[in-house]
């Protein structure tokens, strides 16, 4: 989150160089925050199972939705900081990379390898 927060807090003109060198590449910015957001969804969902506190169905939902709160209040952020603008897309992005994990989970849970101890 410290990461992502970082990122955020960055003034618009600090990324230029970087814009300048992706810009070949299509959704370069929804792949950034998908990815980002993939990384602190295994955290998330990795803090829930080990926490035991919920049980397994509600420890899917209990990710999507903290990681998607994270995500709507980055933009809020990230509205305010100069040069920044806050985007539909970006939340959309941080959803989805936050359901890609989710997803991954819940088929590892139901195709577990043979070597895997659950």
């Amino acid at each position: 989150m410290a990461f992502i927060y970082t990122l955020s807090d960055t003034p618009a003109k600090d990324f230029d160089v970087a814009r300048s060198t992706i810009k070949w590449l299509p959704f370069a910015n929804s792949l950034v925050h998908i990815g980002l957001f993939m990384v602190l969804s295994v955290f998330v969902l990795r803090t829930l199972v080990l926490s035991r506190l919920v049980s397994q169905p509600l420890i899917a939902y209990l990710t999507i939705v903290i990681t998607s709160a994270y995500g709507i209040l980055d933009e809020i952020h990230q509205s305010k900081i100069e040069g920044r603008t806050s985007e539909t897309i970006d939340v959309v992005s941080d959803i989805f990379g936050s359901i890609l994990i989710v997803v991954f989970w819940l088929l590892l849970k139901k195709f577990p390898s043979k070597t895997q101890k659950w």
